[in-house]
Order: structure tokens, then C-alpha cells, then sequence
């Protein structure tokens, strides 16, 4: 799937993303929502974890791209 998406931003530009971008975005996304429902003090930086980021990224990619597609060919994205 190779499609394109426009997204329109808060300062009025528009930016556009491939499909595979916009499953990495989701996928960072997810895990944000993740951490969130743990108990972490976000008073500073020390929970921020590049590398577990990137690993559920490179792990969950598959699944989520699998998962948009079925959305987008609902029409739903």
C-alpha cells in the first residue's frame, strides 16, 4: 500500500507521510499510551527509553501496518 496522507497542522502547513511512516507514527503512539497507563513520574526525563521505543516499534510495525490496512480499506483512515 503505498499511499499518501495529508495531514493538516496547527501552524498551517500541511504535512504529507507515507503509509509505512504513518504505521511507525501509530506504533509510537501506542507505546506512549503504554507507558502512560503504568505508574511512571513524568516530572522528568528518566522514563524516556529510546531503545525500548524503538523495539516495540521494529515489533509491533507488522502487525500495526496489518491492522491500518484493514482499517483504510473500511474507510475508516
Amino acid at each position: 500500500m503505498n499511499k499518501e496522507y495529508n495531514f493538516n497542522l496547527k501552524d498551517g502547513t500541511t504535512k504529507t507521510m507515507e503509509f509505512d511512516e504513518l504505521v511507525r507514527w501509530c506504533c509510537l503512539v501506542e507505546a506512549l499510551e503504554v507507558v502512560d497507563k503504568q505508574d511512571v513520574n513524568t516530572d522528568n526525563d528518566k522514563w524516556v527509553k529510546p531503545l525500548a521505543f524503538q523495539k516495540y516499534i521494529d515489533e509491533r510495525f507488522h502487525s500495526m501496518k496489518h491492522d491500518l490496512k484493514v482499517e483504510a480499506t473500511m474507510g475508516n483512515i
